[in-house]
């Protein structure tokens, strides 16, 4: 598992190379590289499109990498969670916790805006 990262307007956007499932067994790795490239940046997009499946460790490491991002004084937006994901989330509260955007050109408008 490997993450690529790119900056675009002073945000980070960050999202695995290829599909994946954030589980126990892959939630530490995911959490160290995520961190490594978001060090230091305040606005951080999770291009999560690649993203098949999160189970209670993998939303634990997206409340570390908010956290993270929240003490460089930014936040952490969501982009392109599959449709039974975003659901998922919903029913749990974390559309509450998290924004979430259909895209990450819309999480980049959306930071660009100031609203966040």
């Amino acid at each position: 598992m490997q993450l690529r990262s790119e900056m675009t307007n002073g945000i980070v956007i960050i999202a695995p190379d290829s599909a994946l499932e954030i589980d126990v067994g892959n939630s530490d790795a995911f959490k160290d590289q995520a961190l490594q490239e978001i060090a230091g940046n305040p606005r951080v997009i999770l291009d999560a499109s690649p993203i098949s499946f999160f189970d209670s460790a993998g939303m634990g490491v997206l409340l570390s990498l908010k956290k993270k991002a929240r003490e460089n004084g930014g936040d952490l937006f969501l982009a392109g969670l599959r449709p039974a994901i975003q659901e998922i989330f919903q029913m749990i509260g974390f559309d509450t916790v998290f924004k979430i955007f259909h895209d990450v050109p819309a999480a980049i408008q959306d930071f660009n805006e100031g609203r966040s």
